[in-house]
């Protein structure tokens, strides 16, 4: 176990990462996680990405074409 200190970053406090842990947990600078609330502490997490097949299952199709008028310059749509 890792002991760090908390900081002042503005109006909010940080918690730093150890150089070794956060290499071996692949973070980078910029990286977003989510911070939960535990009933002994809090937890750290990368946000969950929603696999292609999840995201691709709450699209719908597509409503009808909608007319534009007629055409006014050299727009072509295929």
């Amino acid at each position: 176990m890792n002991e760090t200190k908390i900081a002042r970053y503005g109006n909010s406090l940080t918690v730093r990462l150890p150089a070794v842990l956060a290499r071996d947990l692949g973070f980078r600078e910029g990286d977003r996680v989510q911070i939960r609330r535990l009933e002994t502490g809090i937890a750290i997490e990368r946000p969950v990405r929603a696999r292609l097949e999840e995201r691709l299952a709450t699209v719908h199709e597509q409503d009808a074409e909608i007319s534009t008028g007629p055409a006014l310059g050299a727009e072509r749509f295929e």
